[in-house]
């Protein structure tokens, strides 16, 4: 089996790649050594058998956080047929200092230029070919988001993986991550010889609606209206659909359930319909609200709104410990603490990982806060 790493980082669409090329086969995997678990799936590429492995995010191969020590562990104990490097065109000007270095390990590798929608809006082209041979790899320019290109990087990636190297010596990676490469020259040199850029990049609406939404004054106020109006318009037409699973199985109990239980023992009926099928019917009717919110919190995520929302705490979120991302995730633990917690894997310290996990469930969601409102009406009831 082949094995391929994606690399890229943050902010470039490699999750979306990963989402894209894996579909429905990803699972999640804990590699030996690796203190965080790794998505990974095995797909077909080309004649070859492959397993992808999304690695986290990074800046640079010789920083000190926690997920690039992760990456420099896996790059030097594990053998790789592939490296897919995965970059933003719309920065890529500063992008391609991971593409030098990983050819610097001598590993097989491809370069996609990811976002060329938003490149080109922006007015700004590439030439992927001179790229390409000044950085001595294959060099394609994709959307993952769109699917653009992205049979042709598969294609090249099959040709890759039928030429590439069995084994490549771990002693040698290990020696050349341990060097810090002078690569500002070459990166500046390549940029100027394939990339255009418009001297003014457009005040497009993007722009204009930045300088609102990040306000110093303004922005965090509009950030809890729109929040309040987000979960209100969950909610509100969420119950509707909540009380009409809760009307489906009630007559479904009356006109079949208890009728087919009639002649069975008071005991027997009594756990089959109070017991199992009343906490089973309990749980469906909260599925309409739970698929609604995270339908609305995907639209959110993918508008870009979150980010900007953690831009907007993170000084506010330092005082305690945490940054901008950790507020993302104690909002959302308003929704569930359950996906909110398995989010707390994009932080980047692993000390900010475990305190924003022990801060998540300080924030009530709508299945607990109900629970707490009826053991509150029960205990302490006015007489």
């Amino acid at each position: 089996m082949k094995r391929i790493a994606l690399l890229g980082m943050p902010n470039t669409g490699k999750s979306t790649l990963f989402n894209r090329l894996s579909g429905s086969s990803a699972r999640v995997g804990n590699w030996p050594g690796i203190t965080v678990d790794l998505m990974s799936a095995k797909m077909l590429v080309g004649g070859h058998i492959g397993e992808i492995i999304d690695l986290p995010g990074l800046y640079d191969l010789h920083g000190y956080s926690d997920d690039e020590q992760v990456v420099r562990h896996f790059l030097s104990n594990n053998t790789l047929n592939l490296v897919i490097i995965v970059a933003n065109s719309a920065q890529i000007d500063r992008q391609l200092s991971l593409a030098i270095q990983i050819r610097a390990l001598g590993l097989p590798s491809m370069l996609l230029l990811n976002m060329t929608d938003e490149a080109k809006r922006a007015g700004i082209s590439i030439d992927a070919e001179v790229m390409s041979a000044k950085l001595g790899m294959p060099v394609i320019k994709i959307s993952a988001k769109y699917g653009d290109n992205c049979p042709e990087a598969l294609k090249t990636a099959a040709a890759l993986l039928s030429n590439s190297k069995t084994h490549i010596d771990a002693e040698h990676i290990n020696k050349q991550l341990q060097q810090n490469l002078n690569i500002e020259a070459e990166m500046e040199s390549i940029v100027q010889e394939t990339v255009q850029m418009p001297m003014q990049l457009g005040n497009d609406l993007t722009s204009r609606i930045d300088k609102l939404l990040l306000h110093p004054w303004l922005g965090l106020p509009i950030f809890f209206v729109a929040m309040y109006l987000l979960f209100q318009f969950i909610f509100n037409v969420g119950k509707p659909l909540q009380d009409g699973i809760a009307w489906l199985l009630t007559l479904l109990r009356t006109n079949a359930l208890e009728p087919l239980l009639f002649h069975t023992p008071t005991w027997l009926s009594g756990l089959l319909l109070d017991g199992i099928y009343n906490g089973l019917g309990t749980v469906a009717a909260f599925i309409p609200i739970i698929v609604l919110f995270f339908l609305i919190m995907t639209m959110v995520e993918d508008s870009g709104y979150l980010s900007r929302a953690a831009f907007l705490v993170d000084a506010l979120m330092a005082k305690m410990g945490l940054d901008g991302r950790g507020f993302v995730m104690v909002l959302m633990g308003f929704g569930c603490n359950v996906p909110a917690l398995m989010g707390t894997r994009v932080m980047r310290s692993k000390n900010m990982r475990l305190l924003t996990m022990l801060v998540i469930p300080l924030s009530l969601c709508s299945a607990r806060l109900q629970v707490f409102l009826f053991m509150t009406a029960t205990l302490f009831t006015v007489s």
